[in-house]
């Protein structure tokens, strides 16, 4: 038994010498690891986006805005276009697009392309004419017209005519305000005809800004007032007609003829 149990245990010792090999005798798997990049972090939004070298200036786009203006001013007006006109329309360099600019600015002088962006709001939906009573100023000079035909026609029926004479009688401060009213309203009257042509001509030619409209409040102010010194102290009556309507007429649209070259001389000296 002895000699049996040996030969076991020697069996068992060259076993364990003959087992298979370790993990340390396998070659080694080569890993390749990829470089972590810098930006990978950093989240999508907050990424800086690709410069493209298109990129326009705001003093470009402001440029072909203007320019487009301009010519669509042109075409609505019917204006001849300069033969050199022509070729630097289809240019994108700066320098092309500015001579191309005070081409046209000399083309639709005295309009401006801050004036005809100022018109272009208040015309049709076919961008073909101007309406006028669109215009806040235009209502209103309309509206002060109406206002002054009524007091006017009221204070001529009641002043100078012998309408109300057989069936009214007026005591003496009625008929003084009454002639006030009639004066009043005949120099508002005669100062919107002399500016009434005026602003419409300005929008006709789109020269009118949102800058001149307190222009034309102050001109008829002062018109108006100078009107009404003028017709109460009848400094003018022995040199003029003997109608008194049409004197007051005259005075006030006088009046309002200088207040327009008084304004004009003092706009003329403030943008120099």
């Amino acid at each position: 038994m002895n000699a049996i149990f040996d030969k076991v245990k020697n069996r068992s010792a060259y076993t364990s010498e003959t087992s298979e090999p370790t993990l340390e005798s396998t070659p080694e798997e080569i890993v390749i690891e990829k470089p972590i990049e810098e930006d990978a972090f950093i989240p999508l939004e907050t990424k800086p986006l690709p410069v493209t070298t298109n990129a326009k200036t705001a003093f470009e786009t402001l440029i072909e805005k203007e320019i487009e203006t301009m010519l669509q001013f042109n075409v609505i007006k019917g204006k001849k276009l300069s033969s050199e006109i022509g070729p630097l329309i289809e240019t994108k360099k700066l320098s092309h697009q500015i001579v191309l600019y005070e081409m046209l600015k000399e083309a639709i002088h005295p309009a401006t392309p801050k004036s005809i962006h100022y018109i272009n709001q208040y015309r049709d939906k076919l961008n073909a004419r101007v309406v006028l009573l669109k215009i806040k100023l235009a209502r209103q000079f309309t509206l002060i017209t109406i206002i002054s035909i009524l007091l006017s026609g009221f204070g001529y029926a009641v002043i100078e005519s012998d309408i109300f004479i057989d069936k009214y009688i007026f005591t003496d401060t009625a008929s003084f305000v009454i002639n006030q009213l009639y004066i009043v309203a005949t120099a508002f009257l005669g100062a919107i005809l002399y500016f009434f042509p005026k602003l419409i001509k300005q929008v006709n030619n789109s020269t009118l800004t949102a800058a001149k409209i307190p222009f034309y409040w102050l001109a008829i102010s002062l018109g108006s007032l100078s009107a009404i010194v003028l017709i109460n102290t009848k400094v003018f009556a022995p040199y003029l007609i003997d109608d008194t309507f049409l004197h007051n007429l005259f005075i006030a649209a006088a009046c309002g003829f200088v207040a327009d070259i008084l304004y004009g001389n003092i706009q003329a000296i403030a943008h120099l």
